[in-house]
């Protein structure tokens, strides 16, 4: 079910600036999703039943050999570099993470640890973060990384009408000393760091946010690769930065990025050896990279922390979704099982919760499950006061999601419920779902390393006005209270017990009926090397593929 990316996707964003919003926020939650159909002769057996293949990589043992040119296959095109102004989903964050070098990363455990920042420091009570930076790191122009720096990014940021949500918390920015910046909130946030992973957390340099005319399409950062050429919708390409501050680092001379949004194409293209990786959260281009993998043609790594979940996103204030009856004669009415089985998908990855049963934030939540007679009664119920139970059901024009959803509408006509399909193209879909212009519609997102990424997402605060991020706009004061609790404190046990009031309270007022959980999966060439991570300036080794990104800083080609 190719669902539409919002985030990150992870995301970890207004009409215009809306769609922005919503796409650079969630870049762990980003990119095409699918609940699929096999198409006629794949080599999908593995299909239809639980998928446990573990990563399937080469050795890399012995001196890494530095040089060659990585070609990377994109599932989209990014329509700038500015993170202060660009829309960076995943694909737009595997680019950035060359150029750009984050404030945090996560290491292998998910949890965040100083990488261009080389501290963070919190007051008693997290409404301060002291930030100081690493000493003697240069721009790719040579301009210095020093508090200046990350005081005009930080206020770049607060201006944004991009960013300036997910930078709500942060009250004032000042300089400290040099290296150092002071940052005060408007509210507890312990898990700050958490946020300086992705988009918000790297820094460019002054120059490009000073070009008002060509700086979203001329990047400039500290990371281990310096800006060459972009030609939109044909290929960006970068060069090793001679003089990176980690030093050894990188060991590729260049990398292009392709987009290839056609997923049997840019497959394709992989086993073709025109491109040498190959990232995708379509389950049945994964099930072809698991196959080739295990006849040792690719490496196959799988993605770490929680993915998305796909879903039926519902707008809670328009009718006849603002009575909770419908709701919930939709949410009993929907039953996975069959919609796995029709679309021919893995029935592991069925989802009645945002996490899985192996997530540490997982919860019973006690979601309703299929129950047609149950779901017929609340219709029966409904139509005596209001009239018959009729809506439009939001799809994009993907063929497999479409197929996914006239089989949603064929299980709720049974219930009485008439879900009338309509597809649009995904710019105006997204557009339409922010600025609530929508009843009922297929979505996938909230995938996260950690849960806090999502309280823009499902906050009361951000559920009114013409444009919100709380897409549902469904606003309860007790997910409100769990949310706060949830980023106040880094007590595993507290906030584990707030997540888990966030899910059984949106399972009482089900703003989403969950349908599949999602899987990213990276298919690469029998060349690559260190392709599950790197070593972070601590000493420990980084998260591997998490929302779809990974780190190409230490990846080279045994050539």
């Amino acid at each position: 079910m190719d669902l539409v990316q919002p985030p990150s996707g992870r995301a970890r964003g207004l009409v215009a600036v809306a769609t922005v919003v919503l796409l650079a926020l969630a870049a762990a939650a980003c990119g095409s999703s699918s609940t699929p159909t096999a198409a006629p002769g794949s080599n999908d057996t593995a299909l239809g039943s639980a998928d446990t293949t573990p990563d399937l990589v080469k050795s890399s043992a012995g001196t890494p050999k530095p040089g060659g040119t990585l070609v990377y296959g994109l599932e989209a095109e990014t329509d700038g570099w500015d993170p202060t102004q660009s829309r960076w989903a995943t694909a737009g964050t595997q680019v950035a993470l060359t150029i750009f070098d984050p404030l945090v990363a996560l290491d292998k455990d998910l949890k965040p640890k100083p990488y261009l920042a080389e501290s963070l420091t919190p007051n008693a009570d997290n409404t301060d973060w002291d930030i100081k930076l690493r000493p003697n790191i240069k721009f790719h122009n040579g301009q210095p990384l020093d508090s200046a720096a990350l005081v005009k990014f930080v206020t770049a940021l607060k201006a944004s009408p991009l960013i300036a949500t997910a930078a709500k918390p942060i009250e004032s920015v000042r300089a400290i000393d040099d290296l150092t910046v002071r940052l005060h909130m408007t509210e507890q946030w312990a898990t700050f760091p958490y946020t300086l992973t992705a988009q918000v957390g790297m820094v460019p340099a002054p120059a490009q946010l000073d070009d008002k005319q060509t700086g979203t399409r001329k990047p400039i950062g500290t990371g281990p690769f310096t800006f060459t050429s972009w030609t939109p919708d044909s290929q960006l390409k970068v060069a090793k930065n001679p003089s990176y501050w980690r030093a050894g680092f990188p060991y590729l001379d260049n990398i292009t990025f392709k987009p290839i949004p056609d997923e049997n194409s840019r497959y394709n293209s992989l086993k073709s050896k025109d491109i040498l990786i190959d990232v995708t959260s379509s389950e049945i281009t994964a099930q072809r990279l698991v196959a080739d993998a295990k006849a040792g043609e690719i490496q196959l790594t799988r993605s770490t922390g929680d993915n998305d979940a796909t879903m039926v996103l519902i707008n809670t204030t328009a009718a006849p979704f603002d009575d909770l009856r419908v709701r919930q004669a939709l949410a009993y009415a929907t039953d996975r099982k069959a919609l796995v089985e029709a679309t021919n998908t893995d029935p592991a990855l069925i989802a009645d919760n945002l996490y899985t049963e192996t997530s540490p934030w997982h919860a019973a939540n006690g979601f309703p499950q299929y129950d047609l007679e149950k779901a017929k009664a609340l219709v029966k119920a409904y139509n005596a006061e209001k009239g018959p139970v009729s809506f439009v059901f939001g799809s994009t024009t993907d063929p497999d999601t479409l197929k996914s959803v006239q089989t949603l509408a064929a299980m709720w006509e049974q219930a009485g419920i008439e879900a009338k399909i309509q597809s649009t193209e995904q710019a105006t879909y997204i557009t339409n779902t922010v600025i609530g212009k929508f009843q009922a519609q297929v979505w996938r997102q909230f995938g996260a390393a950690d849960p806090d990424s999502n309280y823009g997402w499902w906050i009361s605060s951000d559920a009114v006005g013409d444009v919100t991020l709380n897409m549902a706009r469904y606003q309860d004061p007790q997910i409100d209270q769990a949310l706060r609790a949830g980023r106040a404190t880094t007590d595993t046990a507290a906030r584990k017990q707030a997540y888990a009031t966030v899910q059984q309270r949106q399972a009482i007022g089900l703003p989403y009926i969950w349908l599949t959980h999602m899987r990213w999966t990276m298919g690469a060439d029998n060349s690559l090397r260190n392709i599950q991570g790197m070593p972070l300036p601590d000493g420990s080794m980084s998260a591997g593929l998490t929302g779809g990104v990974i780190s190409l800083t230490a990846m080279w080609i045994d050539q």
